[in-house]
């Protein structure tokens, strides 16, 4: 059974300190949490939208956000992400009778995870306050990197002009735009996966996460046709963007 696929659609954020991340969080977004043991579920007002997660033995030390791409097959994908000179971090795992997942890295060392969901499972970003709505790969070679995700799978690179910033690549899958991937504004830091959240407002949404010991990157820009963004550093090392749409 196969269902669309090629679409980020859950994201853990990694830590030692999930209680700390949790607080902090809390505060930002309002987002609250249910405990499954260790795993703490994410949720956005009704919508469940990712997870808390200790850092497990092996993966980075450094606080992340893990991204998880749904695909039809894990192993299968696997397969395509070892020959097009990714990694395979984690083999494929069945979670229960609700999925398998899987963790690999691109040819550049940015990790992000595989689902394979036993159901249908909804298929697009949810254009909410306080849930994901985008992902965007920071890299040093965008090329190279769009061909990697054009190969592994269904998504097709649609180019955009972003004049002075360069060539910004969008990633779409059965129509719809999935994430992006642009050169690192920030040259030399570690290739990875950076997730947005949508916000009522950037400017309000930066300068509380300031006040809450962020390290603020980029304090508010417009992007025009897609609205106003915003990128910081959390107070245990991950970054995040946060977008208002236009």
């Amino acid at each position: 059974m196969t269902f669309p696929s090629d679409r980020f659609c859950w994201f853990e954020y990694v830590s030692k300190d999930s209680a700390k991340a949790q607080g902090f969080f809390g505060e930002l977004f309002n987002w609250t949490t249910k405990a499954h043991g260790d795993y703490t579920m994410i949720a956005a007002g009704d919508h469940t939208i990712g997870a808390y997660r200790p850092t497990p033995k092996g993966a980075p030390e450094h606080a992340h956000w893990l991204a998880h791409l749904q695909v039809e097959s894990a192993a299968a994908t696997l397969a395509k992400i070892t020959a097009a000179g990714g990694k395979q971090l984690k083999s494929p795992e069945a979670m229960g009778e609700v999925g398998t997942w899987a963790v690999a890295a691109d040819p550049f060392g940015a990790a992000f995870a595989l689902w394979q969901p036993a159901k249908a499972e909804a298929a697009e970003y949810r254009g909410v306050a306080g849930t994901f709505c985008w992902n965007e790969l920071y890299t040093d070679h965008p090329e190279k990197s769009v061909a990697f995700y054009e190969a592994i799978g269904n998504l097709r690179d649609k180019p955009m002009d972003m004049g002075p910033m360069g060539t910004y690549h969008v990633l779409e899958s059965f129509g719809k735009s999935r994430a992006g991937i642009m050169k690192s504004p920030m040259p030399g830091i570690p290739q990875h996966w950076m997730p947005y959240v949508q916000v009522a407002n950037v400017d309000q949404t930066i300068a509380k996460a300031k006040r809450l010991g962020c390290d603020v990157k980029l304090a508010g820009m417009d992007a025009p046709g897609v609205g106003r963004f915003g990128v910081f550093i959390d107070p245990q090392g991950s970054s995040l963007g946060v977008l208002q749409p236009a």
